[in-house]
């Protein structure tokens, strides 16, 4: 019965942080600890994902 209080609480914080506009990547649960990593997919430069090439290279 524990651990379903547990995963209560996890699913509880993910949610928190999506709804503050936050990207979760991974939540690990061991034990009593909740972990949870955030993504930084945004933190990455916007024009990392663009081909800046021009012409013959």
């Amino acid at each position: 019965m524990a651990s379903t209080k547990l995963e209560q609480s996890a699913l509880s914080l993910l949610t928190a942080f999506e709804n503050a506009g936050k990207s979760v990547s991974r939540v690990i649960i061991e034990g009593r600890k909740i972990e949870i990593v955030l993504s930084t997919e945004h933190d990455a430069d916007d024009f990392d994902r663009i081909d800046m090439r021009h012409g013959k290279t």
